[in-house]
Parts: structure tokens; C-alpha cells; sequence
């Protein structure tokens, strides 16, 4: 049975920035004002690293009221076009064929359901999970690792877009493909084992034919 693994934020959707930009917006009650380039250095990182960290130089509340507050921001500016158009595509051929999708992200569980049914692809997944279901977020492999348990796929693709999440892919043992949204140097992606401007099934069956 083939498994592919989707990471979702800079991979399906571009919340990439969005993140940065709610991080930013919650900071600046604390009179913190972060610049986009310093938060860049958390895309794909466990929220609490982040939380971690900036509870170091102002009085943060805890981390789960912190991730609501992100959360309400970020909601507030989902709307379809976030998703990128080629893994909406390629989500839905997938869909249709014998192969299984799971969504495993960084972020919490909760708002990763809310982000997944805000723009209405939720069902187009077999599992889901959130970086808060393991003890060890990204860039560690258990996330991936508990996914292909639960859906006991014998061929995996993980399809990222983030050195984090590759390393996170790459000691899973799965084969990753890196999308490059432009947010990372290709010198960032190439531990990838494979790494494109643009997702596809043409692609997709390449990489099968060799696994």
C-alpha cells in the first residue's frame, strides 16, 4: 500500500508568511515587534519552540491560549485562493486513486482541523495529525513515523517544503519530495531526495516506479 504524507503550511497552503504574520500581530501586544525575517528561522518548527522562546524576553501566556490567539488570526485570513492551486490539483487525483493521503503538520491538532475545513479538503484525507500528538515534533521523525503506523503503508512519499520538515521526512525513512515555494534557497531544500518548482502526478508516479 503507497502513503503519501503532506505537510501542510508553505506545502498545501501558503501560511507560511500568514504564520509569521500572526506571530508578529501577538507579539506586538507584548510590545515586541518582530521583523519577518526573524521569525522565518521558525517556519516548520514546533509552535512551542516558538512559544519557548519568546516566553524567555516577555511574560507570554500559556501556550494554549497562545496558540488560540494565533488561531483566531489566522482563520481570519483564510479564505480558497491559500491553497496552492498545483496541490489541490494533485490532492484530488489522489483522492480518486488507491493510495493513501495523510496531512501531518507542525502545527497544533485543533487548528490544524480548522485550517483543513476552512477551505474544505479535510475529507480528502485518510489521517491527520498535528504536531501536539507527538512528544517530538519536527524536525524528529515521530510524526511521520506514528502517521505510517496508523496507516500501515509499505511505500512513502513525503512531499515538504522546509529543511525542518525534510530532515523530519528523511529520518522516517520515506522517500521526500521538496516543493519550492520560494521561501527556502535550493541549497536549504536539496536534502530532499527530490526537489520541484511545481507538484504533479506525472511526478508522483515517477517516483513510485522507483521505490
Amino acid at each position: 500500500m503507497v502513503g503519501i504524507f503532506w505537510d501542510c503550511d508553505g506545502t498545501i497552503m501558503d501560511t507560511e508568511r500568514l504564520y509569521a504574520y500572526a506571530w508578529q500581530t501577538h507579539l506586538k501586544q507584548f510590545g515586541l515587534n518582530i521583523s519577518e525575517e526573524e521569525i522565518r528561522q521558525f517556519v516548520g518548527v514546533d509552535d512551542r519552540i516558538v512559544h519557548s522562546f519568546y516566553s524567555d524576553t516577555v511574560d507570554l501566556d500559556n501556550f494554549d491560549n497562545t496558540m488560540l490567539s494565533l488561531g483566531k488570526i489566522i482563520q481570519e485570513s483564510l479564505h480558497d485562493k491559500v491553497i496552492y492551486n498545483d496541490a489541490k490539483i494533485l490532492l484530488n487525483q489522489i483522492h480518486d486513486l488507491d493510495i493513501k493521503q495523510a496531512c501531518v503538520s507542525a502545527s497544533p491538532q485543533a487548528l490544524l482541523h480548522k485550517k483543513l475545513q476552512e477551505v474544505e479538503i479535510e475529507n480528502l484525507f485518510d489521517y491527520i495529525i498535528g504536531g501536539d500528538m507527538v512528544q517530538r515534533n519536527k524536525p524528529y521523525p515521530d510524526i511521520y513515523n506514528k502517521a505510517i503506523e496508523n496507516m500501515q503503508t509499505i511505500k512513502n512519499i513525503v512531499i515538504e517544503d522546509s529543511p525542518v520538515g525534510i530532515q523530519s521526512g528523511k529520518q522516517s525513512n520515506s522517500y521526500v519530495l521538496a516543493v519550492n515555494r520560494g521561501i527556502f534557497t535550493e541549497n536549504e531544500l536539496n536534502e530532499a531526495d527530490l526537489v520541484v518548482d511545481e507538484l504533479s502526478l506525472v511526478i508522483i508516479n515517477k517516483i513510485l516506479e522507483t521505490l
